[in-house]
């Protein structure tokens, strides 16, 4: 699998410290779809905990995702499922239903290119990498 291109995280980076140099400075939803969409994500939670699963994430660019999981650092197999993503009201969206987070949340992108959810209630640090297109064929 090949990350995400450099340059596009540059410019993604270099957007958002421009902005503003110490406040929390949140990507617009249209930056965060122009960075995932045509991409695969991979969900990534610093520690485990009940109910948070290791899952990747395809963002198709007719508005649907694909995405499959297993229990967080766990081997085996990966159940697979599926929703949807928007930008509204300047917000990136995602609807991935069956008690998975839903709503529409605040990003940020670190200088390392971590794209990472921000704001989420109970959820205290997510970070996502950034995979170029569809390497899980999902």
């Amino acid at each position: 699998m090949r990350l995400k291109s450099i340059t596009t995280v540059a410019i993604a980076i270099t957007g958002l410290f421009i902005s503003a140099a110490f406040a929390d400075v949140f990507m617009a939803g249209k930056d965060v779809a122009a960075l995932i969409v045509g991409n695969t994500i991979e969900g990534q939670y610093r520690e485990c905990s009940v109910g948070r699963k290791d899952f990747a994430e395809f963002y198709a660019k007719d508005g649907k995702i694909r995405g499959h999981e297993r229990e967080c650092r766990m081997a085996g197999s990966w159940s697979t499922y599926g929703g949807s993503w928007e930008v509204k009201d300047d917000k990136f969206c995602v609807n991935l239903g069956s008690g998975r987070p839903s709503g529409c949340f605040d990003y940020q992108v670190d200088k390392d290119g971590t794209l990472r959810r921000v704001g989420e209630k109970g959820v205290t640090d997510l970070t996502f990498k950034i995979y170029e297109g569809n390497p899980n064929h999902l």
